[in-house]
């Protein structure tokens, strides 16, 4: 068994994770927690024991094989840089997703990049992972050429503060006032009862960081940039539970019965059958699949489908697939 460590234990994405380890009984010998926060510190119960909340990591830099980082970007940067010589980091915090010699993992996609050696393994983009998780099944066997369509992000992708944002918005909304953005929101306009087409800012070429990075995730997990891929991204005020509407075009002649028979085999991937069911925020929240609805035939694509694909993003979208990444580890 091998010594882990949680960094950033008390975010959102950190405390989901710890959540995960227990429900799947990682066996780790030794579990370290530190805060993400100089006031947080209370100790947390896992397996039935009493764990300390660290503040600092230098009481177990020296005796963790994996470290689960869930750290904003400007910690995780220092964290990452010490902890990489001496464990096997994997970083939610998508700081280093493109640094030289990380890899981008899904456990059910390119689990084969992995090495027993110690590295930084970067946790994909929530999108990115939901989207991979739907369509790469059929790419191996009839081979995508195009993905366009658009991506629905909940609130919690961006941490508690940015939950407890769209519940103070909320409040004034259901009583009939209106809200003005907060001086240090996380978003550009409220987000209160409102969509907003930019997740990140924009990169200067019209996409925005989170478009920009799906793009290249892509290329980067499946080893190709031939698929052409044009996803808009869109912030909505749901608090969990991302969704995304997906048109996928292949080299070869694909049907709906394909896909389903197809996808019903596919680790991790459950499908809705019947047309008037299909997966959403409040029936995917808590659930550790990717969840595929109102699967039809494209009809401007040539050998086209139609996908609407939903998933919990701080499960799968997140720290499961984290702590799947831990699981190949050992």
């Amino acid at each position: 068994m091998k010594n882990i460590a949680v960094l950033g234990v008390d975010s959102l994405h950190g405390n989901e994770l710890v959540r995960i380890l227990e429900q799947r009984n990682y066996p780790a010998e030794e579990i370290y927690f530190m805060s993400a926060s100089e006031e947080f510190g209370e100790p947390i119960v896992f397996k039935d024991r009493l764990i300390e909340v660290h503040r600092e990591y230098d009481l177990f830099a020296d005796q963790v094989d994996i470290v689960f980082c869930c750290l904003d970007k400007v910690r995780a940067r220092a964290a990452v840089l010490e902890f990489k010589k001496k464990a096997s980091v994997i970083d939610c915090s998508r700081a280093f997703s493109f640094a030289p010699d990380v890899k981008q993992v899904i456990p059910e996609v390119n689990p084969d990049t992995l090495t027993a050696h110690r590295t930084v393994i970067a946790n994909p983009s929530p999108t990115t992972i939901q989207l991979l998780m739907a369509t790469y099944p059929l790419h191996e066997e009839f081979r995508l050429r195009c993905l366009h369509g658009t991506a629905f992000a909940a609130v919690s992708d961006l941490g508690q503060d940015a939950l407890r944002e769209l519940s103070y918005e909320y409040e004034y909304l259901a009583v009939g006032n209106e809200v003005a953005k907060a001086d240090d929101s996380f978003f550009p306009y409220k987000i209160g009862g409102n969509l907003i087409p930019q997740v990140g800012d924009f990169t200067g070429a019209g996409d925005t960081e989170d478009e920009a990075v799906l793009t290249k995730e892509v290329q980067s997990i499946l080893n190709t940039e031939e698929i052409q891929l044009g996803i808009t991204a869109v912030w909505v005020p749901v608090k969990r539970g991302s969704c995304m509407v997906v048109y996928a075009g292949f080299e070869d002649h694909i049907t709906v019965k394909d896909a389903r028979k197809i996808l019903k085999k596919a680790p991790g991937v459950k499908i809705f059958d019947h047309d008037d069911e299909y997966p959403m925020p409040e029936n995917v929240t808590g659930k550790d699949d990717v969840f595929v609805g109102r699967i039809r035939q494209d009809k401007v694509f040539e050998n086209g489908l139609a996908l609407w694909i939903a998933t919990d993003n701080l499960r799968k979208g997140s720290a499961l697939n984290a702590v799947q990444i831990a699981e190949l580890l050992l």
